[in-house]
């Protein structure tokens, strides 16, 4: 079994891989892009239950970018230390684009976990307040998810219960 840092290393450059392949894609369709992960504390990112979670992510945004005839352009997913990963570059609006997925993350009761990024074709990041919305709130108290993270208010296990219970709520 790996140890701890040894993890966290992989997590790390997958992370690094994964912001190289977003630039990428942006500078060879010049268009928004959508980098689909999900949130999940600790080290293990791997698991047949969130690969499933992801999957569905995924088939439910392309389902709505089809139904407000959105076209994908180029698509490609991934399995890394750092958890399952999508790409969609979509010929659209990026605003568009992340009103669809903040739809989604709402309205699904495991949406929760979803993260979907938004990025322009100028590698600028379309964030929630951009269109006059709340940051995501906690998954425990209900405060502000980026400050809760920051400051470790919530242990992983207590995280993990409460994601694993959004899991089995759904299924």
């Amino acid at each position: 079994m790996k140890n701890e840092s040894v993890i966290l290393n992989e997590i790390l450059n997958a992370r690094e891989t994964r912001a190289n392949t977003q630039k990428e894609l942006i500078d060879r369709y010049k268009t928004t892009l959508v980098s689909f992960t999900l949130n999940i504390p600790g080290p293990e990112k791997n698991s047949p239950i969130f690969t499933k979670v992801h999957e569905e992510g995924i088939c439910l945004l392309e389902e709505e970018l089809r139904n407000q005839h959105k076209k994908i352009l180029y698509k490609i997913t991934r399995n890394t230390a750092a958890g399952a990963e999508a790409f969609m570059v979509i010929d659209a609006d990026p605003l568009d684009v992340k009103k669809i997925a903040v739809f989604i993350e709402e309205k699904n009761k495991v949406g929760r976990l979803f993260d979907f990024d938004v990025f322009t074709n100028k590698m600028e990041q379309i964030s929630r307040s951009q269109l006059g919305l709340n940051e995501r709130m906690c998954l425990v108290c209900n405060d502000s998810a980026k400050v809760c993270g920051r400051s470790r208010k919530h242990s992983t296990e207590e995280l993990l219960e409460k994601l694993y219970g959004l899991i089995k709520y759904k299924n």
